[in-house]
């Protein structure tokens, strides 16, 4: 599984994901203005995929200058959303279904205007259930407008048949012989504990599969036990949160690395010169505060130039404070970073249930402090446990009564909030502003270096005259 927020050049991330979809694409968004977005689904339906996009039937859309009957010649399928009394919108949704395996949702609106504001999305990879219950919702939004015409009946008996075969060729190691099998189970796809199947007989992982094909057939004709509606739409939100959580924490945590090493080595590499800068700094503009002559800017500069040197002292013992780092060479850094997010997606504190929420954590702050220091081998060996171990429950199964559901999505809520709030502060902090327009370190600091010799030398001949 793969979980990862995006704050930035998000247009370019989506049409991405577009371009790399092979079987179908569900997209379900209030407005689409942004022409290369469609161009993006325009060329995926001309490759084959199934495109169906669902979106708000007003003036915005209808005005946007984008001819969506262009999708339905290329075999694609549009579905206007009719708009609510008061003019108010009928559809709020904001995802995207890829593959029937990967989702998007947040608060990105696919126009022109989105691109310039100050938004976010989800992307979850690798998630059966959460891509099956937003592959729910949009059957749901279509079937509540009359939009889709009726689906044969699920045919049960059929269904625990082609189960009990999968469950003796898994018995008897017949491995080779289910890949003929999924086709004919990817019909039923929409029911979540099948997605779930899938997954797990698509990666191979047999004993889990071999375990849920016998819990279906435990289960027989009570396949689909009726649910309270608001309970599945609960359930999909609870999902989403968790993603959401696991999310801004991984990028909370790669900022906060990311300002850690960057501060590293500016100290390491600038770290005398810079000192030696702001100590004659300081110098000069105390001998300028001191003449009879000085101005209210002279002593003003003076204190700031006394504050910066005070400030580069405290930062630096900050910096010296800091464990060693290793050195990581970039096939091991992209090895650091999809070992973290795996782990902390396994592990993380608002995933699991309340009875498990101790151990997690536990866990998770292990994972999040190996990663933060580069701690490969670390990583590698709790990725492992964590591989092998007893997996943790998922509270989306596990709690089932409404009020429990709601009690959880409002935690999950706040909690989002905060990590957001969090995640943004990092990235207007001032060292993140300055090494994310940075391409490459080593030719800054090179160049950085340089100025600084020069600043040092003006100061010095200042200082002498």
């Amino acid at each position: 599984m793969d979980i990862q927020a995006h704050f930035t050049d998000i247009g370019r991330v989506i049409r991405a994901d577009l371009d790399a979809a092979r079987q179908s694409i569900d997209v379900a968004v209030a407005w689409l203005t942004d022409p290369a977005l469609l161009e993006a689904l325009l060329k995926a339906a001309r490759r084959g995929c199934r495109v169906r996009l669902a979106l708000l039937d007003d003036a915005i859309n209808r005005q946007s200058g984008l001819n969506l009957e262009r999708l339905r010649a290329a075999g694609g399928a549009v579905f206007w959303i009719p708009e609510a009394q008061g003019g108010q919108g009928s559809l709020h949704h904001k995802f995207c279904v890829i593959d029937g395996d990967g989702v998007m949702t947040g608060s990105y609106n696919w126009t022109r205007r989105a691109s310039r504001a100050d938004e976010n999305i989800l992307r979850v990879w690798g998630d059966a259930a959460l891509a099956a219950g937003y592959a729910e919702a949009f059957a749901q939004l279509l079937d509540k407008h009359q939009l889709r015409p009726p689906e044969p009946t699920l045919d049960r008996q059929q269904l625990l048949r082609r189960l009990e075969v999968i469950h003796n060729l898994l018995l008897l190691d017949d491995h080779e012989l289910l890949t003929a099998q999924l086709p004919r189970l990817e019909v039923t796809r929409s029911l979540p504990a099948i997605a779930e199947l899938l997954e797990q007989l698509q990666r191979q992982d047999w004993a889990a599969a071999q375990a849920s094909v016998a819990a279906l057939l435990a289960r027989g004709v009570a396949l689909m036990p009726y649910e309270d509606p608001e309970w599945a739409t609960l359930r999909l939100e609870l999902r989403t949160l968790e993603a959401q959580v696991v999310a801004l924490s991984q990028e909370q945590a790669e900022l906060e690395r990311l300002i850690q090493e960057f501060a590293r080595r500016q100290h390491e590499m600038l770290g005398d010169l810079l000192e030696e800068s702001l100590r004659l700094r300081q110098q000069y503009w105390q001998r300028q505060a001191m003449r009879r002559t000085a101005t209210d800017e002279d002593r003003e500069a003076h204190a700031h130039a006394r504050e910066d040197y005070a400030d580069y002292q405290q930062s630096r013992e900050d910096v010296e404070r800091m464990p060693e780092a290793p050195r990581l060479d970039p096939d091991q850094q992209a090895e650091l970073k999809r070992l973290f997010r795996e782990a902390s997606m396994q592990c993380h504190p608002d995933r699991v249930t309340d009875a498990d929420k101790a151990q997690a954590g536990a866990l998770f702050i292990q994972v999040r402090a190996a990663y933060q220091q580069g701690d490969l081998a670390t990583l590698r060996r709790l990725y492992r446990e964590l591989k092998s171990g007893r997996p943790f429950a998922d509270p989306a199964t596990v709690l089932t009564e409404g009020d429990q559901l709601r009690k959880r999505v409002a935690q999950l809520r706040l909690e989002v909030e905060r990590l957001l709030a969090g995640v943004q502060a990092l990235r207007q902090h001032e060292t993140y502003r300055t090494l994310a327009g940075i391409a490459d370190w080593e030719r800054y600091f090179v160049e950085a270096r340089q100025r600084l010799a020069e600043d040092i030398e003006r100061l010095r001949s200042q200082l002498d005259e």
